[in-house]
């Protein structure tokens, strides 16, 4: 199989997503991605732009710096090494299909990668399968999701303490059964958050809400959480949970407003 070395200096970075020796790995059955066609190496500074496909092995921490953007096309499967963190601070762009999904999971299994950090950049992704990885996004970072799946890390999956987060028809967490995540959201700071059409499942917690103003969470379903929505007197925090289901009914705080609540299901939510 063909190896290329594109970047060899590494960098050491972190998101704040704690991790183990243990986890899903790249057997997990919510993984669709085969490792198909060559295989390229990264790691280190990438500064300029690149198209990642076929087979990307992540081999050391990856900054994507200020500039640079990476276009990951459908089909492709990047596997990053246990403990690693690629960093965003240019732009990372993953165009998975609803066909050909992008897949970023953890080089070996049953153990777990830290996360993508979005440090000031933006990532836009559409059909992403993540597993065994975190994302963290921190002031001035920009991240959309569509139609994507996250899952299966230890501590908190998706971190924000600032930046925005546009995440529509997307989930994180299980269909059934307990995920290995502690929070799939944790939101601090003073972030934009909208989180509509979308299904939270799965986790100890699906979110701890502890920043943000006006943030919008219609129209998305929640459950087999063990609490749905945590908030804290120290922390007031604004949000719209209209149109949504809470297995567990609706969360009551005096920032909240649950208008025109789901008793079943939201059918138009989740991965299309």
């Amino acid at each position: 199989m063909k190896r290329v070395l594109l970047v060899i200096a590494a960098v050491s970075t972190g998101c704040g997503i704690d991790t183990a020796a243990s986890g899903p790995g790249s057997g997990n059955p919510a993984d669709p991605g085969d490792g198909a066609g060559p295989v390229t190496e990264v790691s280190g500074h990438l500064t300029a732009s690149a198209t990642w496909k076929d087979t990307i092995h992540v081999v050391g921490s990856t900054v994507i710096d200020p500039g640079a953007t990476i276009t990951v096309m459908p089909g492709t499967t990047v596997d990053v090494g246990t403990d690693l963190t690629i960093a965003v601070s240019g732009a990372l762009d993953i165009r998975g299909t609803r066909a050909s999904k992008v897949v970023f999971r953890s080089a070996t299994p049953d153990e777990y990668w830290i996360g993508i950090a979005v440090r000031g950049g933006t990532v836009t992704a559409s059909y992403l399968v993540e597993v065994g990885g975190g994302l963290n996004i921190t002031t001035g970072g920009k991240v959309a999701l569509t139609d994507s799946h996250l899952s299966h890390t230890l501590g908190d999956l998706l971190v924000m303490a600032g930046g925005t987060l546009d995440m529509t028809y997307s989930a994180i967490g299980l269909d059934s059964g307990r995920d290995t995540t502690h929070c799939n959201l944790h939101i601090a700071g003073a972030p934009t958050i909208a989180v509509t059409h979308s299904t939270i499942s799965a986790a100890a917690y699906g979110m701890m809400l502890y920043g943000g103003t006006n943030a919008d969470f219609r129209s998305t379903n929640w459950l087999g959480n063990g609490i749905d929505v945590a908030t804290e007197p120290a922390f007031p925090v604004t949000a719209n949970f209209s149109d949504s289901y809470f297995a567990r009914g609706a969360p009551t705080y005096v920032g909240f407003t649950a208008q025109n609540m789901a008793s079943a299901l939201v059918a138009d939510a989740g991965v299309r």
